[in-house]
């Protein structure tokens, strides 16, 4: 990966220079200039160029030439494994991790749930409708009749 800076979008603005935290980039006739020896692709410069002339390009993998020698691969010997050993994890063990996580993940949920209810019925009016009641002659006969007929129910006589 190469850092390029095209000079024609280059504004000369010295922002990639103030950005580089290695000091790679230089101004040299009001246009930027990377040096690679210095650049470790930190792309800094590239963020902070409000032009967008600074580009990172991706080189082509070199060819290495190919040395004809003999080479020795050891060849790895399959060992057997050792055998599994049978679980020793107690209903007690898995019980207790279950309960783990209800306590790390359901519990703190719950709570909350039960909070915010409470909050909204402490929050919601709590007046009730008063009916006034009847104060007519009449009303309070019928008032009487009823209580008259409970007691005759009750197996009581009253007046």
């Amino acid at each position: 990966m190469v850092l390029q800076v095209n000079q024609e979008m280059c504004a000369g603005c010295g922002l990639c220079m103030e950005a580089c935290p290695i000091g790679a980039i230089q101004l040299v006739d009001r246009r930027a200039e990377i040096n690679d020896a210095l650049c470790t692709q930190c792309e800094a410069c590239v963020d902070a160029c409000p032009n967008g002339a600074i580009t990172t390009i991706l080189e082509p993998a070199r060819l290495m030439p190919i040395v004809a020698e003999t080479l020795t691969i050891p060849v790895p010997t399959r060992t057997p494994l050792p055998a599994a050993e049978p679980s020793n994890r107690s209903l007690a063990s898995i019980a207790g991790a279950a309960l783990a996580f209800l306590g790390r993940e359901f519990a703190p949920r719950l709570v909350d749930v039960l909070i915010t209810t409470l909050e909204h019925r402490l929050e919601r009016p709590t007046t009730t409708a008063v009916t006034p009641l009847p104060t007519s002659s009449r009303a309070l006969a019928v008032q009487c009749k009823g209580k008259r007929r409970q007691a005759r129910y009750r197996g009581r006589h009253s007046n």
